[in-house]
C-alpha cells in the first residue's frame, strides 16, 4: 500500500513536471516568434540607438552636420544610410522605389533634405516610418505637412524661411540699387514662389525686377551670366535665391559677377562663401540640430503629428569682406557691428 502510495505520488509529480516544462515552452516559443515578426523599426521610445537614412538633394550640407552632432549631444548613436539623388529626379525616384522602399523596416526615420526630396519621400513612404524634413521653405504650400502647427502625419521637420523683405530691406541699408536681376532656375518650384514675391514687393522698395533665366540646360546659366559681363543688360545688382541648381553653380556664379563687377545679394551662406557680396541667411548647422530636437522629442513620447515644424530661424548677416573691396562697396559700421565676416 505505501509502496502503491509513492508510486502514485511520484506519477502525480512527474506530471507536474513535464505540464510545467511544457508551459514554459510554449512561452518561450512565443517570444521566440514575437522577436522574429516584430517590425524592425519599433524602436521603444527613449532608445539611444538609431537607424537613420539620410535622402540628400545635393551631398552633404551644413544643415546635415548639424542634424549628426546634435543627434550625437543628445546621446544618440546613430548609423546613417546615405542616398544622394545628385539633383536629378530620375535618380531620386530610383533611390526611393527601389533603394528605400525594399528596406523601410531597417530604419527608425529617415531624414529628408528640401523640397524636392521631401514631398517626394513623403508621397512613397505614406507614414510607414517616421519623416524629419530639413530646409524645407514652405512645407505646407508643397503638401508635405497640412498646417505648421499639426503635420497630420508621421512626419516633422525644419523650415528655413527667412522673409525676403528682410533679405532686401537689409541689402538697401548697404547699397543703393534700382534695378535688381534675379538669376533662376524656372523649373524649380521655391524659384518661382521667390520670383512672384520679388516681383509682388518691388513697388514697395522702387525696384524693377529683371529676369535671368537659367534652366539646367546647356549654357543657359553661362548665357545669363555673359549677359552681365558684356552690360547687354544692365543691372544694380542681383539677387541669388534658395535654389538647389543655382546654389551648385555659386563660385561659377560668384566669380563671372565679381568679375561683371555687379553687386550680389545670397540667400544662403555658400553664396556668400563663394563671392557673392552679402546676404541675410538661415544657419544650416543650426537648423539641422533643430530637427535631431524632433527626434529626441519623438523619442520622449511625443507624436510627430503634434509637434510644430520648426520656425524660430535667427537669420546671419554674412558680408565677404574680398569682394566688397574688389567692388569697392563700403557697408555701413551699423551692420558691420553684427555681421559674419567671410574672406
Amino acid at each position: 500500500m505505501v509502496r502503491n502510495g509513492l508510486r502514485s505520488a511520484t506519477r502525480r509529480i512527474n506530471q507536474s513536471r513535464e505540464c510545467a516544462m511544457k508551459t514554459a515552452l510554449v512561452s518561450y516559443l512565443f517570444l521566440v516568434v514575437g522577436a522574429i515578426f516584430a517590425p524592425m523599426n519599433s524602436v521603444p521610445a527613449g532608445s539611444n540607438e538609431l537607424r537613420v537614412a539620410m535622402i540628400l538633394w545635393r551631398g552633404e550640407t551644413k544643415a546635415e552636420q548639424g542634424f549628426t552632432h546634435g543627434l550625437k549631444e543628445l546621446g544618440y548613436s546613430v548609423q546613417y544610410t546615405v542616398m544622394n539623388a545628385g539633383q536629378d529626379k530620375t535618380k531620386l525616384g530610383h533611390l526611393l522605389k527601389e533603394d528605400l522602399t525594399p528596406k523601410l523596416k531597417d530604419f527608425d526615420y529617415i531624414y529628408t533634405f528640401g523640397t524636392t526630396v521631401s514631398k517626394s519621400t513623403r508621397f512613397i513612404v505614406r507614414d510607414q516610418v517616421p519623416q524629419i524634413f530639413n530646409i524645407v521653405a514652405a512645407p505646407v504650400k508643397a503638401g508635405i505637412v497640412r498646417t505648421m502647427q499639426s503635420s497630420g502625419g508621421n512626419i516633422s521637420g525644419v523650415s528655413n524661411t527667412i522673409p525676403l523683405s528682410l533679405q532686401i530691406q537689409t541689402a538697401l541699408r548697404a547699397v543703393k540699387f534700382n534695378r535688381l536681376g534675379l538669376i533662376f532656375n524656372p523649373r524649380e518650384k521655391n524659384s518661382m514662389a521667390i520670383r512672384k514675391n520679388l516681383k509682388e514687393m518691388s513697388a514697395r522698395f522702387g525696384l524693377e525686377v529683371i529676369d535671368f533665366r537659367s534652366p539646367p540646360t546647356e549654357n543657359a546659366l553661362l548665357q545669363s551670366l555673359e549677359k552681365l559681363k558684356t552690360k547687354s543688360v544692365v543691372v544694380d545688382a542681383i539677387y541669388l535665391p534658395q535654389d538647389s541648381f543655382i546654389v551648385s553653380k555659386a563660385e561659377l556664379i560668384g566669380a563671372a559677377l565679381i568679375s561683371a563687377k555687379v553687386i550680389s545679394i545670397g540667400s544662403i551662406k555658400k553664396y556668400i562663401d563663394k563671392g557673392a557680396l552679402m546676404g541675410v541667411v538661415p544657419d544650416y548647422y543650426q537648423l539641422g540640430k533643430a530637427a535631431a530636437t524632433i527626434v529626441d522629442k519623438h523619442q520622449k513620447g511625443e507624436k510627430l503629428k503634434d509637434i510644430p515644424v520648426y520656425t524660430e530661424i535667427q537669420p546671419l548677416l554674412v558680408i565677404n569682406k574680398t569682394t566688397s573691396q574688389l567692388l569697392n562697396v563700403k557697408i555701413p559700421a551699423d551692420l558691420l557691428k553684427g555681421a559674419v565676416i567671410v574672406e
